[in-house]
């Protein structure tokens, strides 16, 4: 057997950091003004057609909760929705793209300088 050793420099304490568990202050965190259903859902879906991205074999691996969680309608609603944003989801890593900057600015999450854990002995004579 083939082993590959893997090894990788570990950053140093300068280099580390960690981020607060506190509140985003506003400033970096600006309500999202976008109206985000263009196309409103009907009171009555359609009975789910055929997708082009989402088949029938993929939609069954989808969890929609446990039996009983979701009546038909419900999950009649939810496929409609899938199949109306198909194109906006990503199924294979070359279909991911970023958020346009127009909808929203990057996330800023405030972090602190990492503190070792562990002070340096202190020499004791002889």
């Amino acid at each position: 057997m083939d082993h590959k050793i893997l090894a990788a420099k570990s950053k140093s304490v300068l280099k580390k950091v960690r981020a607060v568990n506190d509140s985003i202050p506003q400033e970096l965190n600006p309500p999202f003004s976008r109206y985000l259903y263009k196309t409103p859902l009907s009171q009555n879906s359609p009975i789910f057609g055929e997708p082009l991205k989402f088949t029938h074999s993929r939609l069954q691996e989808v969890n929609f909760g446990p039996p009983g969680w979701l009546s038909n309608e419900e999950i009649n609603l939810l496929k409609n929705v899938i199949t109306l944003r198909e194109q906006k989801i990503a199924l294979f890593e070359e279909e991911r793209r970023l958020l346009k900057q127009s909808y929203r600015k990057p996330q800023k999450i405030p972090v602190i300088p990492h503190e070792p854990w562990q002070k340096k002995p202190i020499p004791i004579p002889k």
